[in-house]
């Protein structure tokens, strides 16, 4: 566990109402794909609050965090977690959509982690990248910077081009990029 993952990190989640609203916009599209339910795995969960808007009578809800601070929380909130260093394993082809919510650049390994993932995930469900840093976006390409970025715990910041390259790579069909934050409550036009 990093020591940077502690209570104050997770903090800056608990009550940010542009982020319960972001939550909410990213949940139904994750329903609008799959609006049977199953199980879904979060990469990176933190404190549980986007798993933990979900239906727990559709969606059976697992996470995989690092910080201890944020497993206790989220188990709290009826997520279950493995500890490390068994935090992936589950049968294979187990879930129906897996989500790396603001945390692919948080990871050492992504491309590991998210070949692990593939082999968890069951045939026609859904590995979905929410929140996820896009080092071609205009903002980044001017400022090499994101809001929200924390630089000193970030190992990747990729591009959409390269995850859409990586995915089609690892045999995945790329269904849809989208950018919602333009019209997003965190929108915020550059002057």
């Amino acid at each position: 566990e990093k020591k940077q993952f502690n209570e104050a990190y997770f903090n800056l989640y608990r009550h940010d109402k542009k982020r319960e609203i972001m939550y909410q916009e990213e949940r139904s599209r994750i329903e609008n794909l799959n609006s049977k339910g199953g199980r879904i795995l979060d990469v990176g969960c933190g404190i549980g609050g986007f798993l933990s808007s979900f239906d727990k009578k559709k969606w059976d809800l697992y996470g995989v965090d690092i910080a201890k601070v944020a497993i206790k929380e989220a188990r709290s909130k009826g997520i279950k977690i493995n500890d490390f260093p068994k935090a992936y394993e589950y049968p294979k082809e187990y879930f129906d959509v897996i989500v790396f919510r603001g945390s692919l650049q948080l990871i050492p390994t992504p491309f590991s982690i998210i070949e692990i993932c593939i082999k968890l995930l069951k045939p026609g469900g859904y590995i979905i990248f929410l929140s996820t840093p896009n080092s071609n976006s205009p903002y980044y390409r001017r400022f090499k910077t994101l809001p929200f970025l924390t630089p000193h715990l970030n190992f990747l910041i990729p591009s959409d081009v390269m995850m859409k390259n990586a995915l089609i790579n690892f045999g995945l069909k790329v269904i849809n990029i989208y950018y919602p934050y333009y019209g997003g409550p965190y929108a915020n036009i550059v002057k």
